[in-house]
């Protein structure tokens, strides 16, 4: 989203004010620990998909979208392939940093607000504030800023808010956290696919600005509509995943409502975010080119999300001559 990649590249400058921002609109982290990675019973555990050139091979774990704190899955099979790797290779990412981090900060508190200190009881329809302000008051009844906010944001911020009240955690983060803890335990090298970029604020910001308040208002809406539908979704497909269930998983392959309010997609230039997206991904598969020449076998997490699109990166790695093979057709030899 980008308000928390812009509060990230701000954050060098104004650290005290960034972290006040990030323990009000985040959710709090989650604490993962040894205990967290806990064997259940027989079952085959979260679903590896292992790509081949010869004798390389590259595992590649799901990671779905949310996950609830303490979730336990049986991790041998991870363990193992991980401890036999000789890198890691973390999904890409990318990262926007302004030239003026200061100036940067105070545009980006601003810019998240309605202009002209407008509320969104101000700005929305009637039967849709109404719907936002009971929402509001269920999951985030001391968060009386959010009436000041974009609708884009406040969806964010209530989905944020919802999730929080649920127990559920960033997977990438939770599971990513643990699998760097792993990898540093046996010595696995990262290998980043990691894109920066730097850009002056005022054509970023006018970018924002230009947001129209019905596409801000569909975001709301449909952030809102269904909202314990979706989390109770995330809190399924999360077990779904821990016990290796790929049928219940390729049922609900894409995002939840709330990719309709991610303020980056609907902000940005969609040729420039285009544009990083693509040489992140070029990069995390020149990694993967070369890891399957060099070693003889590479570990590597990616969203479920990306892994479950029938044009997504398993597809790529098919078109450079790969051979991928789904979990449920070879699970990982013991």
């Amino acid at each position: 989203m980008i308000w928390r990649a812009l509060l990230l590249a701000a954050s060098a400058a104004v650290p005290g004010a960034i972290a006040q921002e990030n323990d009000a609109s985040q959710p709090r982290p989650v604490d993962v620990v040894e205990e967290e990675i806990q064997v259940v019973g027989d079952l085959p555990g979260p679903p590896l998909w292992k790509v081949t050139s010869g004798d390389h091979v590259l595992w590649i774990l799901g990671t779905p979208e949310l996950v609830p704190d303490g979730l336990r899955w049986q991790s041998d099979s991870i363990e193992r392939v991980l401890a036999l790797s000789s890198e890691y290779l973390p999904p890409p990412s990318l990262r926007v940093s302004l030239t003026n981090p200061v100036r940067a900060w105070r545009l980006i508190k601003r810019t998240r607000r309605i202009p002209d200190r407008g509320t969104l009881e101000g700005v929305l329809p009637e039967d849709l504030y109404q719907l936002f302000s009971e929402t509001r008051l269920r999951y985030a009844p001391k968060r009386d800023n959010l009436e000041e906010l974009r609708p884009s944001v406040a969806a964010e911020e209530l989905f944020d808010s919802a999730a929080q009240s649920a127990g559920l955690e960033s997977g990438l983060r939770t599971i990513g956290r643990v699998i760097e803890k792993r990898a540093k335990k046996h010595n696995v090298k990262k290998v980043p696919a990691h894109i920066s970029e730097r850009y002056k604020d005022s054509p970023l910001f006018d970018s924002t600005q230009e947001m129209s308040p019905d596409a801000e208002q569909t975001c709301l809406q449909a952030g809102l509509q269904g909202l314990d539908a979706q989390v109770e979704e995330h809190t399924r497909l999360a077990a779904a995943w821990a016990v290796g269930d790929l049928a219940s998983l390729r049922a609900h392959p894409g995002d939840s409502a709330t990719g309709a309010c991610d303020s980056f997609t609907l902000a940005f230039d969609p040729d420039v975010l285009s544009q990083m997206e693509s040489r992140s991904w070029e990069l995390w598969l020149e990694n993967v080119d070369r890891a399957l020449t060099d070693n003889d076998s590479t570990f590597a997490i990616l969203p479920l999300r990306n892994l479950l699109r029938t044009d997504g990166p398993l597809s790529w790695l098919r078109e450079r001559g790969y051979e991928v093979v789904e979990p449920d057709e070879a699970p990982p030899e013991g």
